[in-house]
């Protein structure tokens, strides 16, 4: 008697993505100073310690004077200030903001802003020259993309000129009072140390880039409330950073791609945040809608991919936990459901007074290269039915615990399909495929017995065979 299958059809994760200014969260009180805090580490992965030196001026501001995150020593941090490098007004005006801009976001103050409600001040900067809205807010951006690890100042700003002294006033605002500040600071180094520990020594770029990307699915959560809830984002704003992510680790699109590009930077691996819009479909009516959000770009050997591990966070599916569709892909599969904003060089003044979203600082090359595309490097390719190639590419899955197998389908007489299909004919060419990998396979065993259960991608040219183990 033939074994069954059973079908299913893959279908795109609904993920509602926003950008928003940020309020604070409830009052926390007390200061914890931290030093060496944090899980312990295996012996052979080291970690540097964490510091954090700060005092209250004469104003009441609390000056922090040093924060040092612990890292591992395994790798060294990658310090390439891409949002501030790539802006084409580097005039000397410019990098005097840029430079006063990541100074003051270090001078905190528990006073409310009258502006913006739910905010505290930052120190004031006043700066030589008249700069306009766009120039601020084009230097301000990259301070934060450039330093994601900055997870208070918010993109908020008031802006006073004065043209009799040739003088530009900006006044920065932080989504937490000082206090709060300090202590996640200490909270978030201590979380550190979880990511750190998972590390191995001599792992190459691409495999610490797919280190984080799904360190940051396991143990993140999208957070759904925020499309649920009105104003739920602005009593809720560690969820558009770095905190949210690892301490809280819920998130929504910018608080995985700021923490995706902050832990790539500090294991050696070049990224850089991206801001545009994602369609997403509605089940119920089919329809499409275009939403803020943001992503990345990383650059292995000297080749740029986009990546978007907000929509590989397949948690109503855990099945899907490993199959990763948006990690190194090229501008052709990336440009089916996303779009990239104009940079602040490409936009007017009165363009950018109409906006209501971040904009870009810096646009990677075209992205082209595939040698490092998760589901091509990690798939098995067939061209016919052949269980031979088919056990290979279990065998590999399971060397690796994976829960899925990907499978391209690498010949256009085919379709997903119609693979499929082909593949549970006559002999059952997959059946045999579990049987000869078994045979291989040593310490686990797959369970040859159980029906198969598979989703298919034609977009992509892919099945993906959920793996059950015995």
């Amino acid at each position: 008697m033939k074994r069954i299958r059973l079908a299913a059809i893959l279908a795109a994760a609904v993920l509602t993505l926003s950008l928003c200014a940020c309020d604070i969260l409830s009052d926390m009180t007390g200061i914890d100073v931290f030093s060496d805090q944090g899980t312990a580490s295996p012996d052979d992965l080291p970690l540097t310690d964490g510091t954090i030196d700060y005092h209250v001026d004469g104003d009441g501001y609390w000056i922090i004077d040093k924060v040092e995150y612990q890292r591992s020593s395994l790798y060294d941090p990658l310090d390439t200030p891409y949002s501030y490098l790539h802006l084409t007004e580097r005039s000397e005006e410019m990098r005097s903001l840029y430079g006063a801009l990541s100074q003051a976001v270090y001078c905190l103050s528990d006073k409310p802003c009258d502006d913006y409600s739910g905010l505290y001040e930052l120190r004031p900067i006043v700066i030589n020259g008249i700069f306009s809205r766009k120039e601020v807010a084009s230097a301000l951006t990259s301070v934060l993309n450039d330093e994601p690890q900055i997870f208070w100042m918010t993109t908020d700003f008031v802006l006073t000129t004065d043209e009799k002294k040739q003088q530009t006033t900006v006044e920065l605002h932080s989504s937490y009072k000082p206090q709060q500040v300090v202590r996640m600071i200490s909270e978030l180094n201590t979380s550190l140390s979880s990511f750190y520990s998972g590390l191995t020594a001599n792992m190459t770029p691409y495999e610490r880039e797919e280190y984080v990307y799904t360190y940051l699915i396991k143990n993140c959560t999208y957070d759904d409330n925020v499309s649920s809830s009105d104003g739920y984002g602005d009593k809720h704003p560690s969820i558009y950073d770095l905190y949210g992510v690892l301490v809280d680790r819920k998130a929504v699109c910018e608080g995985y791609s700021r923490a995706f590009d902050y832990l790539c930077s500090q294991i050696g691996v070049e990224a850089v945040c991206i801001c545009g819009t994602a369609d997403t479909e509605n089940d119920e009516d089919v329809t499409v809608s275009s939403g803020l959000h943001m992503w990345n770009a990383v650059q292995l050997d000297d080749e740029w991919y986009w990546t978007d591990c907000t929509w590989d966070d397949w948690d109503e599916d855990e099945d899907l936990g490993d199959v990763f569709y948006y990690l190194n892909i090229t501008d052709d599969v990336l440009f089916f459901d996303h779009t990239v904003d104009k940079t602040y060089d490409e936009i007017t003044e009165d363009e950018y007074d109409k906006l209501e979203s971040y904009i870009n600082t810096f646009v990677p090359p075209a992205c082209t290269a595939t040698e490092y595309c998760y589901y091509l490097r990690e798939g098995v390719k067939l061209i016919e039915p052949d269980a031979g190639q088919l056990a290979d590419g279990f065998v590999a899955a399971a060397d690796k615990n994976r829960k899925s197998l990907i499978v391209i389908v690498d010949n256009d007489r085919y379709t997903p399909d119609s693979m499929a299909d082909a593949l549970f004919e006559g002999s059952q060419p997959y059946y045999e495929a579990l049987d000869e990998a078994n045979e291989q396979l040593s310490g686990v065993r797959l369970n040859a017995d159980a029906d198969a259960v598979y989703y298919t991608d034609d977009d992509r040219k892919m099945l993906i065979f959920e793996i059950i183990y015995e």
